[in-house]
């Protein structure tokens, strides 16, 4: 991975990531659903398979004012616009010597997927002071290591609860690992997301 030991450039942009599997489409709809065209750019994994991967960024754009698109490999990252992996062949991650655009990678699956949410939330350990993680419902363990590596590295990392989580896997990992720095039912994962841009994390 070329970001792990590639520079920061000193910023004052937020980037907003979120991971998430099973059951994970209707939570992404309502983490994002009052986003708009003034949040920061959103880095999203959903696990997915076959053309549906394709059709996911079409479903979640008529759910937030935010721009929705399937990210393309070098694109410069913008305000209001959410960024998904195209497909299931390439992970999709932050060029972590810039922290300002779009990477994807065909290395081989992470953590038994590809797109990984580990590989998105790696990738941009080295800008981690300007990062606010959340990992969704999901079955198994990908994003849980990512997210403490972020976390270890300042980034504000939050996981979702028990009660609302369809497979409550991913997010259970990452709490027993200590790789959140809150747990929140879904509903309070947006706004805590955009409340989060205008602090610093303190953690």
């Amino acid at each position: 991975n070329e970001g792990i030991s590639g520079r920061c450039r000193d910023h004052s942009k937020r980037i907003v990531l979120i991971g998430a599997s099973t059951g994970g489409v209707d939570a992404i709809g309502r983490v994002i659903q009052n986003f708009s065209l003034k949040t920061p750019p959103v880095m999203i994994v959903q696990h997915t398979g076959g053309k549906f991967a394709k059709s996911l960024s079409r479903h979640l754009d008529g759910m937030t004012e935010a721009n929705v698109v399937n990210a393309v490999d070098n694109q410069r990252l913008e305000r209001g616009t959410i960024y998904l992996a195209p497909d299931g062949t390439r992970h999709l991650m932050l060029c972590s010597k810039t922290g300002d655009y779009v990477r994807l990678s065909e290395e081989g699956p992470i953590s038994g997927h590809r797109p990984s949410v580990d590989a998105l939330f790696q990738s941009a350990v080295p800008h981690a002071r300007i990062v606010r993680a959340a990992l969704l419902t999901g079955m198994g363990r990908d994003g849980a290591q990512g997210l403490k590596a972020l976390h270890s590295a300042g980034a504000h990392t939050i996981a979702q609860d028990q009660s609302t989580s369809v497979v409550y896997g991913m997010p259970r990992i990452a709490v027993e690992m200590g790789a959140a720095s809150e747990q929140l039912p879904l509903g309070k994962i947006g706004p805590a997301l955009l409340r989060a841009q205008t602090q610093r994390a303190s953690v």
